[in-house]
């Protein structure tokens, strides 16, 4: 009797065991993507477009079933697009051709869907007939498959014939839907049998008014016109079997994880492939490095095929949105991108991962979101002051507050007061929330098409009070990660469920590598980064992209230490120019160093043409505050800011600070002119006791004369009189502004004008001499 409860409790642990590996064989067998491919069909087929579709199409079949697993069949996705719209259509035997290719026992092993994100008509309608599935976007239109022949001529039998055989082999659509394709002389009726809804055409009907009961019948194509269907026309009628308008949309559809249906160009040409490493903080200098070098590498002739290794824990928002606005701008069908992440990619890295084609990650590697502080709605609000309130009125918990206040030996709370530093966080908070919608309403707008994902799953990279949930929508079984908000903006939204919680509010989103491929976040798991060469067969390793010479000297000239030695060099190359007027070798040094300062921020990215104006502007005012117009110090006052605003904005990628990444570059710009400005200032302390001494510069300088030298020149001076030159005449030598030279008597002598200027070669007159001093006036007629 004591033996029987242990046997019952091992029998049902046994039962259970073997129940939930049911289940998770069940499980897995459900959540196991099959392998996938895309291949291309440009439109028209000319010349021997034929045959190499047949070798895209056979070379792609046997990677998929290579690749394949026992429990599910490939899929191959044929993607119908017209690249030429004024060529003429497809020929029929060239349509026939590759349409019984299709249906061959050899692609017996896969799954073929035929995609048409846009209007198909004329005879390559055969070649969808030819797939066992049709994926239709919306308003897509599908038939007319006859369209561009004459319709004078008729069809002949046996065109007619090898579309119905075509079409019977796949059971794609209905053979009267085949035949109202085809033959515009006949017409395509709906009618409802005891048996159901049947689609057939006017002479059918005849031979089935005595099998089946008639009931409601409509004419959906009348004789004369050849049946097309638009996306939605064709899944209402069983024809299409998916109504998508987008690669990702029918992944999803699918089941398959994004990124999956990507075309596979090595199909056609070789993979040209380069890795480029995004590793530590996502900054705005990091961004424009990498802008650099993907520029350079997908140049004419350059890469197909970028990785991006991510290994990084966030850092700026705003410079991460740029960077994933980049890589979703690129064109698919020029270069693909791929996201692998070997550890982690948190906050703006994993949006950044998420805007590529494909993601990749190995395993035990993570995806985690920004883990940001809880948005104001989201913590409790600050209660109002108890004096504010009657106590009545007040919640259970802040009568306690309200007591404790007037117990005895506390502190009495003033009313009127605010707590010390209350204010601070609550702006910190609100700025904080203001940013991350900015930032999710520029995913939503420019990002979230562009990529092919729910804006969803991008925003809450960033943002943490998004909670994603899994949906599946009721009708074509498709499942999604969206947010409750999202769902309620779709037009079919009352066919989605809702279903597993996959990042709540309030929380960071959080997948590691299994739940990332599960969920169809992430395309592919390795286990090391050597099978990325097997999954996109690479003959070897992909190389690393490495800035060249020229960025190197671009980053290292914009860095603040050599930034701030540039505006040294050139401070003082002016000093010495100022000092030594007529050498030139300041103004040369000062000219190369304010030169190399700009260019390179120019191609750094932090500096545009109005830095360069700003700057110059200023330089100009300057001088005109010391030579041409000594005043108030207007145009100086204005002069030195312009310079300095000019040289602050050079070193950053914005005007107002909003951020705390761009409080940390606008720190740095600030210390490269202070630390320049102070450097300028001992510079030239120490230049004004060196350079008057200097062996060099003492020839070149307007050095005083020596105190004997003055002291004899002030003792000719004041021998010198000209008392006997009053009345003399005389005509100006040089324009006396007032002062000049004259000729007087036969001699040179140095004279000031009385009352208005004088001009070269107007007679004067000598009023006054004392001493050394001529006074002239001129001499009228």
């Amino acid at each position: 009797m004591r033996g029987r409860p242990i046997a019952c409790c091992v029998l049902a642990a046994v039962s259970a065991s073997v129940w939930w590996s049911g289940v998770g064989l069940a499980y897995a067998a459900v959540e196991s993507p099959p392998a996938a491919a895309t291949v291309l069909v440009d439109l028209p087929l000319k010349g021997g477009d034929d045959d190499r579709l047949r070798g895209r199409i056979e070379r792609a079949a046997k990677r998929l079933q290579d690749a394949a697993t026992a429990d599910r069949r490939p899929v191959l996705v044929l993607e119908f697009r017209r690249v030429d719209e004024d060529a003429a259509d497809t020929p029929f035997e060239r349509a026939l051709a590759v349409a019984r290719f299709l249906v061959d026992d050899d692609l017996a092993g896969v799954r073929t869907i035929a995609f048409l994100p846009d209007s198909l008509s004329g005879h390559a309608t055969l070649l969808a007939l030819a797939c066992e599935e049709l994926a239709l976007a919306p308003d897509a239109e599908f038939g007319a498959a006859t369209a561009g022949d004459d319709p004078s001529r008729g069809v002949e039998p046996g065109v007619l014939a090898l579309y119905q055989q075509i079409a019977a082999s796949r059971r794609a659509a209905p053979p009267a839907v085949v035949t109202a394709m085809v033959d515009r002389s006949v017409a395509l009726l709906r009618v409802e049998t005891d048996e159901g809804v049947r689609l057939i055409t006017e002479t059918e009907l005849e031979g089935l008014d005595n099998a089946v009961a008639i009931g409601d019948r409509e004419v959906l194509t009348p004789a004369g016109t050849l049946a097309t269907f638009t996306g939605r026309e064709a899944r209402a009628e069983g024809i299409a079997q998916y109504q998508t308008a987008t690669r990702a949309a029918l992944a999803r559809a699918l089941g398959l994880p994004s990124g999956t249906l990507m075309e596979d160009r090595s199909l056609a040409e070789d993979w040209r492939p380069v890795m480029i490493d995004i590793a530590g903080p996502v900054s705005s200098r990091s961004v424009r490095r990498f802008q650099t070098l993907l520029a350079d590498e997908i140049a004419p002739g350059g890469a197909n095929w970028v990785g991006l290794r991510i290994d990084s824990d966030g850092g700026d928002v705003g410079a991460g949105v740029r960077l994933a606005r980049t890589l979703a701008e690129l064109e698919e069908s020029e270069v693909r991108t791929v996201a692998y992440v070997p550890r982690r990619a948190a906050g703006v890295a994993a949006l950044v991962a998420l805007a590529c084609d494909q993601l990749v990650m190995q395993s035990g590697a993570e995806l985690v979101g920004e883990d940001s502080a809880q948005p104001p709605a989201a913590q409790p609000a600050a209660a109002p002051p108890v004096a504010d309130q009657p106590m009545d009125d007040l919640p259970e918990a802040e009568e306690d507050d309200a007591d404790a206040a007037e117990a005895p030996n506390q502190p009495v709370r003033d009313p009127d007061a605010r707590p010390l530093g209350a204010a601070a966080p609550e702006a910190a908070a609100s700025d904080e929330r203001a940013r991350i919608d900015a930032n999710v309403a520029a995913i939503r707008a420019s990002l979230a098409d562009a990529v092919g994902r729910p804006w969803s799953v991008l925003a809450s990279t960033i943002d943490p009070s998004i909670e994603l949930r899994r949906y599946t929508q009721r009708e074509s079984g498709e499942r999604r990660l969206m947010s409750k908000t999202e769902v309620d903006q779709l037009a079919d939204r009352d066919q989605w469920q809702t279903g597993e919680v996959v990042s709540a509010a309030g929380e960071p989103l959080s997948l590691t590598t299994t739940d990332a491929v599960r969920l169809g976040t992430a395309w592919r798991e390795v286990e090391q980064f050597d099978e990325l060469s097997t999954l996109y067969g690479f003959a070897a390793s992909p190389r690393t992209a490495k800035p060249n010479w020229a960025l190197e000297l671009v980053e290292a000239l914009a860095s603040p230490g050599l930034a701030a030695l540039l505006l040294v060099i050139g401070v003082v190359g002016l000093y010495i120019e100022l000092s030594t007027p007529g050498l030139g070798l300041g103004g040369f040094i000062a000219s190369v160093a304010f030169l190399l300062f700009f260019w390179s921020k120019f191609l750094d990215g932090t500096a545009d043409w109005l830095e360069v104006l700003l700057f110059v502007a200023g330089v100009v005012f300057l001088l005109l505050e010391v030579v041409v117009l000594p005043g108030f110090g207007v145009f100086g006052l204005g002069g030195g800011l312009m310079v300095i605003a000019a040289l602050v904005l050079a070193g950053q990628t914005f005007l107002v600070p909003k951020t705390p990444a761009q409080l940390d570059e606008l720190r740095d710009s600030l210390g490269s002119v202070a630390g320049a400005a102070v450097a300028c200032l001992v510079g030239g302390m120490v230049l004004r006791q060196y350079l008057p001494h200097s062996p060099f510069f003492r020839r070149a300088m307007l050095m005083p004369p020596e105190k004997a030298d003055r002291i004899e020149q002030d003792r000719r001076e004041s021998l010198a009189d000209y008392a006997h030159l009053v009345g003399q005449q005389g005509v100006a030598t040089v324009d006396l502004l007032p002062g000049g030279r004259a000729e007087i008597a036969g001699e040179l002598v140095d004279v000031i004008a009385q009352g208005d200027l004088i001009e070269r070669g107007d007679p004067i007159e000598v009023v006054s001499a004392r001493g050394a001093r001529v006074v002239v006036r001129r001499v009228s007629g």
